[in-house]
């Protein structure tokens, strides 16, 4: 396929070409394979071809009411959530065509929606300019709002509507918003993961658990099974078997969606269903081999899915590993450390190339959660079926437990191509060498022990900084900073955009509980971070700026924290908390700007001072006199948008900069360029990672 995308029609007639010679010849075998590869040839080029007819695809202008398929789960937060849609029916001046348009993302109020589900759309369909947005070769050349919704179940088709409707009910009766466990559920069942908090769904993928909630073999396995159960007393021969069983695959698909997984798994289990009728006996290997490669002549788009991908390497890594510790008792342990190991060998080089990572202990994770998973899915399976809520809330208690497991692995090491190569190469040596084996395993145990404890904060410095201290965290684009009070005073400013991000932040300073949050203002690279921590985090009081039209979402947050602590506008002047020092300085009056409207502040930590600018520009300033420090936090990411003379009056003799990639331009060169020149020394988190500051102690007399 690849060849076919890069060197086109060449390479299919060299490829037929040799085939042919190969048949001429009588080698059967080689004719197969080249003409095979000159298949597969023919499927790149063919999805090449359609990718260029997509990417070419003259869009509506202006407004327009569309039918759109749902493609996959809505993810989000109410008001702004998005999901992948493809457009199938456009209505122009009344009259309503058909259109096989290309696929795109709308925005807005789509939390509701579900896999798979129809609706027509009010939106206006802006290019992204990006045809391969979905990072799995699936054309996405638009994006929208969606204005106005409304579902349009007579679109679908009859299966499609069982299939929904059954989807419904399944959600209905696990109710996941009602607590994560729930939630993991809908992931173990039909793979609805839009329940599960950021950090949740990030925890299971750095632990090496996110496979769970990718609807595979086990759960085609027990929807399978359980179809059987209820149709065997009917006492239908092998034939209606097969039939029955072919028609609840398509059903299932239809159900949890047409996720690679899930149709990896369906087409082998439909070449078993379709042998046994036959008489025939095919070992698992053909029915892999025929069953992706099937697949792949059918949907060539598939071989560039990550999670296509994936599923392959892990199932072809699963029965080879099962194999590897025959001699191990138990034996369902042997199988599990085995299938555990295999799976996280074979998807190693997968990881690596696309993400420069795998987890360490990934192996140890899944054998301590597999059993939790098998008896969830069980009981919450058996539970939705029969309508039996407290089994589903058994269910629920062990799918707790496995994101408890995949908390705890979440933190430790992830290792890069040396790493995995050199432990790779020693397990290699002790499978193969007796004599090296006892050097091999005790140089891998030692390896692994010293990635571990490196991996955690009191084994590193930036974990344990002397206080008092000010630090930047690096979260990216946004701010984050921590006052660390020489009493063991915590104060956050802030907290980015990304939870994950300021939750390993906070981790690689060993804080669990902050005595004050303070939110400088109503900027999603402010405050998005904190959203999904509200729940996990001990906040003692919290300090925010009001500001009319503020978005829902931070309200939201805002109200969330209400509920959990005490929130205030705090008045201008000093405050204190424990040994740091806190003089509110602004916002002096309302301003148009959300940015002016910071709050600002100038904090003392024994014998320093620091500015805590928030994002305040050059209207706000010029109403305020310059602080004296010795750090200034350099407001808006050091954009270009604030007085370099007023910052310099400061008299600060360290500038800290947060920033992180950005399209903005940020931070201005010639804004540092003055900084620097009036001797302050630039310290930038995107360069240096997170920046500590540290200061005196209050009664130190040096």
């Amino acid at each position: 396929m690849v060849a076919g995308l890069r060197w086109g029609w060449a390479v299919i007639l060299v490829g037929l070409l040799a085939a042919a010679g190969a048949a001429a010849l009588r080698k059967v075998p080689v004719a197969l394979m080249v003409g095979l590869v000159a298949l597969g040839a023919v499927g790149g080029l063919l999805l090449d071809v359609r990718h260029e007819m997509i990417a070419r695809t003259d869009l509506p202008s202006g407004p327009v009411k569309i039918l759109v398929e749902t493609l996959t789960e809505p993810s989000g937060r109410p008001g702004n959530g998005s999901v992948l849609v493809k457009a199938r029916a456009v209505e122009r001046d009344g009259v309503t065509s058909s259109w096989d348009g290309p696929a795109g993302w709308l925005r807005g109020d789509v939390l509701g929606w579900s896999r798979s589900d129809r609706r027509w759309v009010e939106t206006t369909m802006t290019p992204t300019g990006d045809p391969y947005g979905s990072g799995a070769r699936r054309p996405v050349v638009w994006q929208g709002s969606a204005v106005a919704s409304r579902p349009a179940p007579d679109q679908m088709g009859w299966m499609n509507r069982q299939a929904g409707s059954a989807r419904s009910l399944i959600l209905r009766r696990l109710v996941p918003e009602a607590d994560s466990g729930r939630a993991l559920l809908a992931g173990f069942l039909i793979g609805d993961t839009s329940h599960l908090s950021e950090w949740e769904e990030e925890s299971m993928r750095r632990s090496g658990l996110s496979h769970y909630v990718a609807v595979s073999g086990s759960n085609v396995a027990l929807f399978l099974g359980a179809l059987f159960l209820v149709a065997g007393p009917l006492g239908w021969s092998s034939v209606r078997r097969a039939v029955l069983g072919l028609a609840g695959l398509a059903f299932f698909v239809l159900l949890v969606g047409p996720d690679p997984s899930v149709l990896r798994a369906a087409a082998m289990a439909g070449l078993i269903l379709i042998a046994r009728p036959l008489g025939l006996r095919p070992d698992i290997w053909k029915v892999i081999g025929v069953g992706v490669g099937g697949l792949l002549l059918l949907a060539p788009q598939l071989a560039f899915s990550l999670g296509f991908q994936l599923s392959v390497a892990a199932t072809i890594g699963v029965m080879v590993g099962t194999g590897w510790f025959t001699g191990l008792k138990p034996s369902w342990l042997a199988l599990s450390i085995g299938a555990a190991c295999g799976a996280q060998l074979a998807v190693a080089p997968i990881l690596l190339a696309t993400f420069g990572e795998l987890p360490l202990w990934s192996p140890v994770a899944n054998v301590l959660s597999a059993p939790l998973v098998v008896g969830a899915t069980g009981l919450a399976g058996v539970g939705t079926v029969i309508g039996l809520d407290p089994l589903i809330g058994v269910g629920a208690f062990l799918a707790r437990g496995v994101l408890a497991i995949a908390g705890f692995f979440s933190g430790f090491p992830r290792i890069g191509w040396i790493a995995t190569l050199i432990l790779i190469g020693l397990g290699a040596t002790a499978v193969t060498s007796k004599r090296l084996r006892p050097y091999a395993l005790l140089a891998g145990s030692l390896g692994v022990c010293l990635l571990t404890a490196a991996s955690f904060p009191f084994f590193q410095f930036s974990g344990s900084p002397t206080r008092p201290a000010f630090v930047a965290l690096d979260v990216g684009q946004g701010d984050s900073l921590l006052l660390l009070g020489e009493q063991g005073e915590t104060v956050l400013i802030d907290g980015g955009s990304d939870s994950t991000l300021l939750r390993e932040g906070l981790a690689r300073f060993d804080v669990s509980a902050i005595d004050l949050l303070i939110l400088s203002h109503a900027h999603f690279d402010h405050y998005g971070g904190l959203i999904e921590m509200v729940g996990s985090l001990h906040i003692g009081q919290v300090w925010y700026a009001p500001f009319p039209g503020q978005s829902e979402q931070y309200l939201r947050l805002i109200e969330d924290l209400r509920t959990r602590t005490r929130v205030t506008v705090p008045p201008l002047g000093n405050h204190r908390i424990g040994s740091v020092g806190l003089e509110v300085l602004g916002p002096i009056r309302r301003y148009a700007s959300l940015n002016d409207q910071s709050l600002v502040i100038r904090a003392t930590l024994g014998r320093g001072r620091v500015f805590l600018s928030g994002d305040m520009e050059v209207f706000a300033q010029s109403e305020m006199d310059p602080p004296q420090v010795e750090v200034l936090k350099v407001p808006h990411q050091g954009a270009a948008t604030s007085d370099p003379d007023w910052l310099v009056k400061t008299g600060a003799s360290v500038a800290v900069v947060s920033v992180g990639p950005n399209r903005f331009g940020h931070p201005s060169a010639e804004l540092l360029d003055i900084l620097e020149e009036a001797g302050m020394e630039i310290r930038r988190t995107d360069l240096e990672g997170d920046v500590v500051v540290g200061f005196p102690s209050g009664d130190s007399t040096g």
